[in-house]
């Protein structure tokens, strides 16, 4: 694609770092070139750092706030996207469909673009096959420890503390976040129709229809689906702007039906190993779990940190007593995890709510806002060539604290599709530092210390 004086033709708002991160890598993979913000720029900054670029995206904390705190994060980059003329804008979803009436609402998201961005028939692509996500019919599914499963049965995602995952069917699921009509585009209409009816259902714009649809749900159970998926929004965004709410499989297919016009892959480097590096984790996932007692069991320092500790000390002191455990740690070149919960039956996570409950806030912006301190103190001592921060909600309260501009994709791991990212910041302290946005799903038992070592990583 070539430069623009608005800027990247494709913008997106990730409703949380790891997914933001992870959109971002899709696009890179295939050699289109790219830029994540770590706040909403002004218009005038988006132009200049993206003339020369592919697709930009703003990292966002959408995902762990409710419905009436969302607007206020997310209207700014819908209207700054809109400003630059981007062609194609994507509300970045996790491929899990996280979401819920009171966190993160999907059905929030859709009402706000009407406002922002007009009306329009809003594609719905919550599938990545290649990541293990499907949608079948309407019903998702997604893999764990190698098999599949309704999301409604997934052993993670039904039991999630925040968002737990009743409903399969995302029709359903959006129904009780929004009363706006949703169709869906099933797999044998997908792959049975011409290409230009799939375009038509995208550019659908009929307002005064009875029938007329705010948003489709679109199934893909393999990634030539969402080539086709990406080719029909593409092609209606050469007349006029398209919103989508996506995982990062539709960045997948668009990047994939761009670089079939020519776009060559990058070629990446190995990474080096460091010498020790620090974990901060707010996940609950089982996968976390494992992760965390396979870096214990390699002789890391793992220390377990409540709630309780933050409510007693307060954040400052708890900063600065975690900082030195971590710096006389990598002074003994040990690596070092800390965590708040250990699987979804930790008896942390009870006890946490109770005490957000008591200090009027969130749970994530309390542990994110304390890792972010602490990284801050560490840098301020020590050089942190490399970091790991693990959990979607965890990540974005974190990186949002640190004072840093911008985010580039820096190395990827193709076995768990994760990317280490280059950190730019006017703060010499992190500029130039490696940070990998752990998502709860991903990675195998040593993620962490393959993290470590950078192997796998080019």
């Amino acid at each position: 694609m070539s430069p623009r004086p608005g800027g990247a033709p494709i913008a997106f708002y990730g409703d949380d770092f790891t997914g933001a991160a992870g959109n971002l890598l899709e696009f890179h993979r295939r050699g289109l070139r790219g830029i994540l913000f770590v706040q909403t720029p002004s218009l005038e900054r988006f132009k200049e750092a993206t003339a020369n670029l592919d697709v930009a995206g703003v990292a966002g904390v959408a995902r762990s706030l409710p419905p009436h705190a969302m607007a206020a994060e997310i209207e700014p980059a819908l209207l700054l996207f809109k400003a630059a003329g981007a062609r194609v804008i994507q509300y970045k979803i996790c491929a899990t469909f996280d979401s819920s009436p009171k966190q993160g609402s999907f059905g929030a998201v859709l009402e706000l673009a009407r406002r922002c961005l007009g009306v329009q028939n809003v594609p719905i692509v919550a599938a990545h096959p290649d990541f293990g996500r499907y949608t079948a019919f309407g019903h998702h599914f997604a893999t764990y420890r190698g098999e599949v499963f309704r999301l409604d049965r997934h052993p993670s995602m039904a039991a999630h503390p925040a968002t737990p995952m009743h409903e399969a069917d995302l029709r359903v699921h959006l129904a009780q976040q929004t009363s706006l009509p949703i169709g869906l585009c099933d797999f044998t209409e997908l792959r049975c129709a011409p290409v230009d009816r799939i375009v038509a259902l995208v550019d659908q714009q009929d307002t005064s229809a009875v029938t007329a649809l705010a948003a489709t749900v679109f199934d893909a159970i393999e990634p030539a689906d969402l080539r086709k998926i990406a080719h029909a929004i593409w092609y209606a965004s050469a007349r006029r702007p398209v919103f989508a709410m996506a995982s990062h499989g539709l960045a997948a297919g668009l990047a994939a039906h761009l670089g079939d016009q020519g776009t060559e892959s990058d070629v990446g480097v190995p990474q080096r190993p460091v010498d020790s590096i620090v974990v901060l984790s707010g996940s609950c996932t089982p996968h976390t779990a494992a992760q965390i007692a396979h870096a214990k069991s390699q002789g890391w320092l793992v220390r377990r940190l409540s709630l309780a500790e933050l409510a007693v000390h307060g954040e400052n002191q708890l900063a600065e007593s975690l900082a030195l455990e971590i710096c006389n740690a990598f002074e003994r070149k040990q690596s070092v995890v800390i965590y708040t919960a250990s699987g979804l039956d930790d008896a942390n996570i009870a006890t946490g709510s109770h005490i957000c409950e008591q200090m009027g806030a969130e749970s994530s912006a309390l542990i994110g806002g304390l890792y972010g301190a602490v990284l801050r103190r560490v840098s301020a001592t020590l050089r942190l060539p490399r970091f790991v921060v693990a959990g979607g909600d965890t990540s974005s309260q974190t990186m949002r604290r640190l004072g840093i501009d911008a985010l580039s994709v820096d190395a990827i791991n193709p076995a768990s599709q994760d990317a280490f990212m280059r950190i730019h910041a006017a703060n010499g302290a992190l500029n130039g530092a490696q940070v990998l946005l752990k998502a709860g799903q991903n990675g195998d038992d040593d993620h962490f210390v393959l993290a470590r070592e950078g192997r796998n990583w080019r």
